[in-house]
This record gives C-alpha cells, sequence and structure tokens, in this order.
C-alpha cells in the first residue's frame, strides 16, 4: 500500500489569458502567484488515500458525469479567502456555479458510496491563482480585477491528480481521466 495525496478537478486548457491578472498579482508584496502549469477547478479534495483505490475513485467520477454534456466554464472577477481580514487565497471566481456545485455533489455521494474519505468543505467555486505570506493589500488588486471577465472554455473533461508536495512546492501528475459528453 503506497499512501497519494489526490484531488478531482477541471483543467484550464490555455491559461494565456489570465497572464494580465497574475502578473497583475506578482507585484502584490506578500503574495505567492499559482504557477500558471498548476491553475484548476478542485471539485473534490480527498487528501492521503491508498493507491489501490484510485480505480473507485475514477469509477465515482465517471458515474457523477455520465449524461451530462460538455459546458461552459466563465472565469470572472477576483476575490480573497477569507473575504474579510487577512487573506490567505486569492483566486478567480467562476461561473456556472450551481451546475460546478451540483457535480462536485455527486462526486462526493459517489465517493461515500465507495467508502472513499475526503475533505467535507462545502464547494466554493474558484481557481487559486495565489496564496498570502501574511497580511497583504490586495485592495487595489481587487479594484481592478472585482468584475473582469478573464476567459471561457469548454469543460470536456474531468481529471483525477496526484499531488507530490516537496520543498520547493507541490507537483500535480493526472492519474485518471473522465471524459464529459
Amino acid at each position: 500500500m503506497t499512501l497519494i495525496r489526490v484531488f478531482i478537478s477541471i483543467p484550464i486548457p490555455d491559461t494565456s489569458p489570465l497572464e494580465g491578472v497574475l502578473r497583475d498579482l506578482e507585484t502584490v508584496k506578500g503574495v505567492k502567484v499559482s504557477p500558471r502549469t498548476q491553475l484548476h477547478v478542485t471539485l473534490r479534495f480527498i487528501g492521503d488515500v491508498d493507491d489501490r483505490k484510485v480505480p473507485r475513485i475514477v469509477k465515482a467520477v465517471e458515474d457523477a458525469v455520465e449524461g451530462m454534456g460538455q459546458f461552459t466554464i466563465s472565469l470572472k472577477g477576483a476575490g480573497t479567502f477569507p473575504p474579510r481580514g487577512n487573506p490567505r487565497v486569492v483566486w478567480v471566481g467562476l461561473k456556472p456555479e450551481g451546475l460546478l456545485k451540483g457535480l462536485s455533489e455527486r462526486i462526493s455521494a459517489n465517493l461515500r458510496d465507495v467508502n472513499i474519505r475526503f475533505d467535507e468543505k462545502p464547494f466554493k467555486g474558484h481557481v487559486t491563482i495565489g496564496r498570502c505570506n501574511g497580511p497583504v493589500d490586495l485592495s487595489g488588486f481587487l479594484e481592478r480585477h472585482g468584475g473582469e471577465t478573464f476567459l471561457e472554455f469548454e469543460c470536456s473533461e474531468v481529471m483525477i491528480m496526484k499531488s507530490i508536495l516537496d520543498r520547493s512546492g507541490a507537483t500535480h501528475v493526472s492519474i485518471g481521466r473522465v471524459e464529459i459528453g
């Protein structure tokens, strides 16, 4: 048995339309901008799991997307978690949040059915674009990008990803892919 750190996500096929907001965020002192290659929509974070359970995770996702057609995701607006006080995460928002929340909930129910434990935090549609190190002033950044539409893309797949942590950060590796539609 080998434990691996797993999450379920939707990849962003072309992150180049986010370059402007990411470059602007890089100018904010105390923020570490997410690597462009790791930008994604997290549908469900599972955490450490026995690698032999990956086929069950893939099946849970397959069952969740069954009968679902491809759909358009819009990345719009910027904000922080928490929304008040000292931010820890800087994000770009998503639409259609209701559809994505429903997909996340179906995946969660299917994971429960096959006894896969996961992080039970409610789904909040976003793409993490940065992490804050201590108090950070993001007021100007949020004024500039709070209502901006960055990009739209067709969602055609859900990925099961392994996250490998080391001193330089996380590396994400695909361990499963489920097509939509």
